[in-house]
């Protein structure tokens, strides 16, 4: 391995916080969650569509995506040569290069290619196999440091074919993590996220420790997850769904109204879970737009005289997903989005698509403004 790739292993072991932000269950939980990005990625763009992750009684980890992890670019073909060491380690890493434009913030390098060099360098140990055509090559680590050469192996230990894809086993180094285990509750919530985010596309996790499996899969995305979070909620129609850009900001938006009360809004930038920021209020401008659209033409408009944004929410179950080029947050902690652009976008798209929705379904659309106009009277 090049001199310049082992100072960075180093570096990354030195210095765990800069690259996985702690080394208590935070930084620990980047982990998976890097592999999973990287499933993820290859499986939008059509290399597989299932992503596993395997919890063992050891505190080990285990990753497996039925097909090519990696573009075919990155790859030697064939065999695979030293293809394995050099992505698993910071061979070819530029630090200085900028993040590509829409890139999720779970990147930590430039690529969640490279980031696989980070999951490497704080293990003890990984093993990488990437199988294809009854053919496996495997790559072993030690501290981030290969083992020997790849190996070309022909046959599972059993003498059958070994399965499509690539499978990676790592242990997280104990000598870095202060408390090497787990959350599974939150990263089974991650995967039933990621499935919502890329319809048809499958998750799975096992977990020996506490004997948990779940699975995760939507064959219309964002939309029945919609229809899952409502069902409980009286929905009052079946999901709406809408997908548009405007310049550089993308939307991805389900949304149905429900007769119980609460609020519940999803909303994720680049792919990452916000709590808030702008483009969230760009929804509610283009909410109140497109009703206030409406009721002028049924004419209702002096009963929605007052905007109170909080009650256009109120009952109303919503997932926004927004990808924008380089996302500006607010504070130190990434969850507020601050880009005043993407909320221009975002009402601006909003309101055209759901104007014309109301327009198509007139019945629904009555239906949600007596819903709407009953919560403002609630409020008083």
């Amino acid at each position: 391995m090049p001199r310049a790739s082992s100072d960075l292993v180093r570096q990354i072991r030195r210095r765990p916080g800069m690259y996985v932000g702690g080394t208590g269950g935070y930084g620990l939980h980047r982990l998976p969650l890097l592999l999973l990005q990287a499933g993820t990625l290859a499986a939008s763009e059509g290399r597989g569509d299932e992503v596993r992750l395997h919890f063992g009684l050891g505190g080990s980890c285990s990753f497996s995506f039925n097909g090519p992890l990696w573009p075919s670019r990155l790859m030697s073909e064939p065999p695979p040569g030293d293809s394995l060491a050099r992505l698993f380690t910071p061979a070819d890493a530029d630090l200085r290069a900028p993040r590509p434009d829409g890139a999720s913030e779970t990147s930590l390098l430039v690529s969640p290619y490279e980031d696989l060099a980070i999951v490497n360098a704080l293990a003890s140990e990984l093993e990488v196999s990437l199988c294809s055509e009854g053919r496996t090559w495997r790559q072993v680590f030690r501290c981030g440091e290969p083992v020997g050469l790849v190996q070309d192996l022909p046959h599972t230990k059993n003498g059958r074919p070994s399965s499509k894809g690539t499978h990676i086993h790592f242990v997280p180094d104990s000598s870095i993590f202060e408390r090497p285990r787990f959350s599974i509750p939150g990263l089974s919530l991650r995967m039933e996220e990621l499935a919502a985010l890329h319809e048809c596309v499958s998750f799975r996790l096992r977990d020996d420790v506490h004997q948990v499996e779940t699975h995760h899969r939507f064959e219309r995305g964002l939309v029945d997850y919609t229809a899952r979070i409502s069902e409980p909620a009286l929905p009052l129609h079946a999901p709406w769904s809408f997908e548009g850009r405007h310049e550089s900001t993308r939307v991805r938006l389900s949304i149905q109204w429900c007769g119980a009360p609460g609020n519940r809004a999803l909303s994720w930038v680049n792919q990452l879970r916000a709590s808030g920021g702008s483009h969230l209020e760009g929804l509610v401008q283009g909410l109140h737009g497109a009703l206030y659209h409406y009721a002028e033409t049924v004419g209702r408009t002096l009963e929605l005289s007052v905007y109170i944004p909080a009650v256009l929410l109120e009952g109303l179950t919503v997932l926004l997903d927004v990808t924008v080029p380089r996302p500006v947050w607010l504070g130190p902690v990434k969850g507020v989005l601050a880009d005043e652009e993407c909320e221009f976008a975002v009402a601006r798209l909003v309101e055209t698509w759901l104007s014309k929705r109301f327009e198509e379904e007139p019945v629904v659309a009555e239906r949600i403004l007596d819903h709407v106009i009953a919560r403002y009277v609630a409020r008083g």
